[in-house]
């Protein structure tokens, strides 16, 4: 079931300041304070800490469960401000609406540069993540694949990254060794 969305939503999801669409500003800004967050405060070292080693946090003297339900809030309100520029963008709100974007998320952060394992990565690098898959799925478009193949050769990309990674840790860890 399509549902009807506000004149002035709908505005919000299809207008622009200089040419510049609402949504890539609010997507700028939030970025923006995420790497300033994540760079300049004790809040995002703690977090990096906490992603890092939990155990080693808490025998920091961290509070790791509040830093953990911060960090939940903070994702919670920034998925809620993404489905609302999203369904004000798309002009509907449908329950499976966005279900192809969780693995494009993740595959960003991924090829980005962020561990899995957790204590590395940044908003820098996701952003580039995010340019790289934004060519590939352009050029994708460009050249005529099936929706089908997209999805497996976006995901056999996902799944290099992965294994990369994997790669990475056990070398860094026997380099610690």
């Amino acid at each position: 079931i399509a549902y009807k969305v506000p004149d002035l939503i709908t505005t919000l999801g299809s207008g622009s300041i200089g040419g510049i669409p609402w949504i890539v500003i609010v997507a700028a800004v939030m970025l923006l304070g995420g790497h300033l967050v994540l760079t300049y405060t004790r809040f995002g070292r703690y977090v990096y800490m906490v992603g890092g080693n939990r155990e080693a946090a808490e025998f920091a003297g961290l509070n790791v469960k509040l830093i953990l339900g911060a960090v939940m809030v903070i994702s919670a309100v920034c998925s809620g401000i993404g489905g609302m520029l999203g369904v004000a963008h798309f002009g509907s709100a449908q329950q499976n609406e966005f279900d192809t974007y969780l693995l494009d998320s993740i595959a960003a952060v991924v090829v980005g540069g962020t561990s899995l394992f957790g204590g590395r990565g940044g908003i820098g690098n996701t952003i580039v993540g995010l340019f790289v898959l934004g060519v590939l799925n352009n050029g994708l478009d460009h050249v005529n694949i099936d929706s089908f193949l997209k999805i497996l050769i976006r995901g056999l990309i996902l799944l290099a990254a992965l294994i990369i990674n994997v790669y990475a840790q056990r070398l860094r860890e026997q380099a610690a060794d």
